[in-house]
């Protein structure tokens, strides 16, 4: 008899376009216990978990495609024919020309049942013509058949909806296995179905394997692969997507790609534009049910009884686990009805237990479920049903579930009342995330002006602790524009809002102008919050006003520091008035900072506390104090123990990467940069500087020219209220990797900006990052004059600051400048002292910068005699893990034609690539093109013109395209896409 192929199964619910996912070990147990021989194994899911998908998966594999392969499936009818199943199976046997082969006459039986076959088969025994005889030959008559097939594996799907002549036969086929036969069974795991009680017999296998939801990581698995199908879907936007489709979905494979499938649909062609901008995202949130899943989950309501209609209803309207009892008030069963009516939507799979409460299996099954509820019955139920949960329990009402509920049935202002209750609960308990989410949704729904003021100024006053996005700046500025807020409110929700967009979102100058218009109308009627108003007008930017504007609110604000006593207003105003002052080296700032120690007397004190600690981490850094900044940052850490705001612990992450990046603690730190930066791309103000750390790492250890430039870059542009970091540092990298490749104008271009912005501040507190590198960059191109007058205004504007950094700064720009005047015993004086300041200060790769410079000067004096000072740099930079620095210093090495080799001689390597070859290989493998790995590097584009031919005709390939990498030493992926950023003020 001819052996068959296993074909896609009848109904199989498979992911559009998916991949094999997240099934290994079920697979593995499957096949495994089909190459044991005959045995028997039931295979056990949810509906839609994938069963038919993992049998075919597994059977569809080359080393099954000899053998015969039969599936039936058990109809989901009332009344079954019986035997339908394994009929069913037994006529896809295809047919072979030829004479059948010989087999007893009891086989024939089965053509009495299977009319496909009757004429492939024996006559059967004349007594067969007796229903009651041929229903007791049939069991024995099925095995004959199937022991004659060999290797035969016979699948029977849905075997909870078999009937009893099934199951019997069933029982049969376990008890006297065939030799070669391989049953497979799959059930629906659903609790209360009954299970199949048959077991293997004479030696047989019995094996069960489980098929669960998917994991969250398996569903982004999933999506990932469906999305690399899909050119227009963007990488970076894949976990959002991904968590949405999860959540949705419940993990079941079936839903997951049907919802897919659907969003794809309704996006319409492929097209980037769409997907660049969020589409196939917001495809998936408008998608609703998916067809498919609709028509399955009515299939399974379709036997109900009105009674578990009902309460599949009311399950709907609650979306919520409850126990049966609410459901059988809110649906008004009868208690005597109720216990049946659940055991039945439980049965087919319409609702899940968990434990003794129910909800359905994914809220794409409770959206279906809604669907079929008239809207005045659903706003019947929900009253009900709002009601049934204000008298259960007793535990905390559930808020939020009553405010949806009242809203649904009409009651505007109950759910309103829940709703605004409900985030006060939670920035009472410091989940400022969903206090922020909870007021924004009451100044959205609420009709009356007076109810959205009072909820903008708690929105905009918990905001600031939450990752605060665009929805939440344009609720508020809709009620300052169009519901008059009296003067105090308006005073009050205006400074918040300055601190949102400070913070989260907009510019620096924004938020300054929003808090100076707030300043009046709180002078006028509330002197404390006018006071910490100035206190936030105070936090300087390089991107704000000058230096001297923010220090007159400083001033204005002390003057009005008696008035206040308002715990948290004290709270708010001493941490912005130690940031302040620590973000301009003001000496007062470490007395200020003591103003932080006393005890917090509630949540929302302690956060201004924590904020507080974690700016100062951030500014002391900055300043090179590097050891006070972690004491800032552990102190930190401690304050928020028992509070969660996203915001304040992004900012803590953050403050890590500065102080590590600046300790030269670069070990994985490439990897939590961009970490970080995925994590809070929400909040642009720190993903800023997130990857800017990442870009700096990308550069100096990695050696990647191209990614630092995309990340500096991204770094400067997103940066909305820079306190004189990120502008700084992303300027002087870019300036340094032009310079390096012998371009100073485009150098001068990259600072030019930053230094306007600190001319027009007078924030030269903030110059140190970028100044030396200015100095090179002016002078390289002929305004050296301009240099002089920079370092000169540098010196002066830091004269008074407590910034040791600034100092060793103005150290290296004095000696370039002496180097540039053609005085190098004193620049190299000035670069030893430069050298030791940054050491005392914990700051490796800025001392190893100012020992090179050094090496450098003394190069130009003594030639090869002071090859060792350079050498022993390169060797600090070595240790650091600092790649492109390193091949920095030995280009230098190479101009003034100083070559070390190794001391038995130069090694060849024959076919094989050296070393710097495989430096090179792995940046064209990348893509990279000459000019850009001559920067990386840090060689000229004829040296890697060299480089590439000689790769190819090593690996004897035609192109760069045919160029690879030895399999030993090939390098890992490289990081995905990289969102967008900035850093900014902490009010």
């Amino acid at each position: 008899m001819e052996r068959r192929p296993f074909g896609p199964p009848h109904g199989d619910v498979r992911p559009e376009g998916a991949g094999f996912v997240g099934r290994e070990g079920e697979a593995r147990r499957l096949r495994e216990a089909l190459r044991a021989g005959r045995s028997i194994v039931f295979v056990r899911g949810d509906a839609g978990a994938g069963t038919s998908r993992l049998v075919d998966e597994v059977l569809g594999a080359a080393e099954f495609a000899e053998w015969t392969q039969l599936r039936g499936t058990c109809p989901d009818d009332a009344a079954p024919v019986p035997f339908e199943a394994v009929a069913s199976a037994l006529a896809g046997l295809p047919y072979r020309p030829g004479p059948p082969a010989p087999l007893p006459s009891v086989a024939g039986v089965v053509g009495l049942v299977v009319p496909e076959l009757i004429d492939r088969l024996p006559r059967p025994p004349v007594s067969a013509a007796d229903p009651e005889v041929r229903r007791g030959l049939l069991p024995r008559a099925v095995r004959t058949l199937l022991a004659s097939l060999g290797d035969v594996v016979l699948v029977l799907e849905d075997v909870h909806h078999a009937d009893p002549a099934t199951l019997g036969l069933l029982g049969h086929l376990t008890h006297a296995m065939p030799p070669g036969l391989r049953l497979v069974v799959t059930e629906d795991a659903a609790p209360g179905l009954p299970v199949l009680g048959v077991r293997a017999a004479g030696g047989a296998r019995c094996e069960e394997v489980r098929v669960r939801p998917w994991t969250a990581a398996e569903t982004e698995d999933f999506v990932r692969g469906w999305a690399s199908r899909r050119s227009s879907v963007r990488a970076d936007g894949l976990p959002e997507l991904a968590a949405l489709v999860h959540e949705l979905s419940g993990g079941l494979p079936g839903a997951a790609g049907a919802l897919l499938g659907d969003a794809a649909e309704l996006l319409g062609a492929d097209v980037p534009e769409a997907a660049e901008h969020g589409g196939i995202l917001e495809a998936v949130r408008k998608a609703g049910v998916p067809g498919r899943v609709r028509r399955e989950f009515a299939r399974r309501c379709g036997p109900l009884t009105e009674d578990a209609r009902r309460i599949v209803a009311a399950a709907a309207v609650l979306d919520r686990p409850v126990p049966p009892d609410v459901l059988a008030e809110v649906a008004e069963c009868a208690p005597g009805r109720v216990e049946a009516a659940v055991d039945a939507c439980v049965r087919r799979s319409v609702l899940r237990a968990e434990g003794s409460w129910l909800s359905f299996r994914s809220p794409l099954e409770r959206r279906a479920a809604l669907a079929r509820v008239p809207g005045p019955r659903a706003a019947r139920l929900s009253l009900r049903a709002a009601r049934a949960l204000h008298r259960g329990g007793d535990g905390p009402l559930p808020l939020v579930d009553l405010a949806r509920l009242y809203a649904a049935a009409g009651r505007v202002r109950e759910g309103l009342r829940c709703l605004v209750v409900a985030a006060d609960r939670a920035a009472a308990t410091g989940d400022y995330a969903t206090a922020t989410r909870l007021y924004t949704r009451a100044v959205a729904e609420d009709p009356g002006a007076a109810g959205r003021v009072r909820t903008a100024a708690k929105l905009a006053r918990t905001a600031q602790l939450a990752r605060a996005g665009a929805e939440v700046v344009a609720a508020v500025r809709t009620v300052l524009d169009e519901d008059d807020p009296p003067p105090r409110l308006r005073g009050e929700i205006r400074l918040h809002l300055s601190v949102v967009l400070r913070n989260q979102s907009g510019g620096a100058l924004d938020s300054l102008e929003e808090v100076a218009r707030a300043i009046p109308d709180l002078e006028a009627s509330d002197p404390q919050t006018a006071a910490r108003a100035m206190a936030v007008a105070a936090i300087p930017s390089i991107q704000g006003w000058p230096l001297d504007r923010h220090r007159h609110w400083l001033d204005r604000g002390d003057a009005l520091a008696g008035q206040v006593t308002d715990p948290v207003a004290r709270a708010a105003i001493a941490a912005n008035r130690a940031t302040a002052l620590m973000l301009v080296g003001d000496p007062r700032a470490w007395h200020a900072a003591d103003a932080l120690r006393g005890p917090a007397a509630s949540a929302m004190e302690a956060a201004h506390h924590a904020r507080g600690w974690t700016n100062l981490a951030h500014a002391a850094s900055a300043l090179g104090y590097g050891t006070r900044g972690r004491d800032f940052l552990d102190r930190a850490v401690a304050g928020l123990a028992d509070t969660s705001s996203p915001y304040l612990e992004g900012l803590v992450e953050t403050a890590r990467l500065v102080l590590a990046w600046h300790g030269g603690d670069w070990d994985g730190l490439h990897t939590t940069a961009d970490r970080t930066t995925r994590l809070l791309q929400e909040i642009p103000d720190l993903t800023a500087e997130a990857m800017l750390v990442r870009g700096l790492v990308a550069l100096h250890v990695l050696g990647d020219v191209p990614r630092a430039r995309h990340d500096l870059a991204r770094a400067a542009r997103t940066t909305c209220y820079d306190t004189g970091f990120i502008l700084t540092a992303s300027a002087a990298a870019t300036a340094r990797i032009h310079l390096e490749a012998g371009r100073p104008e485009q150098a001068c271009e990259a600072v030019e900006d930053v230094l306007r912005r600190i001319e027009r501040t007078r924030g030269w507190v903030w110059a140190g990052e970028v100044l030396p590198v200015a100095v090179e960059a002016l002078h390289g191109s002929g305004r050296t004059a301009r240099a002089r007058q920079l370092v000169d205004d540098f010196a002066a504007g830091s004269a008074t600051v407590d910034a040791p950094a600034a100092r060793a700064a103005l150290a290296v720009c004095g000696a370039l400048l002496a180097e540039a005047a053609d005085r190098p015993d004193e620049a190299v004086g000035l670069l030893a002292d430069a050298e030791a300041r940054w050491s005392r200060l914990g700051r490796p790769l800025d001392a190893a910068r100012a020992a090179e410079a050094r090496g450098r000067c003394l190069l130009g004096l003594y030639g090869e005699a002071a090859a060792r000072d350079v050498q022993e740099v390169v060797e600090v930079y070595r240790r650091l893990g600092a790649r492109w620095d390193v091949a920095r210093c030995q280009r230098l090495l190479r101009r003034h034609a100083i070559v070390t080799t190794h001391r038995r001689g130069r090694l060849g390597y024959g076919d094989r690539l050296s070393p710097r070859e495989e430096e090179v290989a792995r940046l064209v493998v990348r893509g990279r093109a000459n000019r850009d790995i001559a920067e990386s590097l840090v060689l000229s584009t004829r040296t890697v013109e060299h480089h590439v031919a000689r790769i190819m005709r090593k690996q004897n390939a035609s192109s760069r395209a045919d160029i690879a990498l030895p399999a030993a030493r090939e390098a890992g992926p490289e990081p995905g896409p990289l969102p967008p950023y900035r850093t900014g003020v902490r009010e």
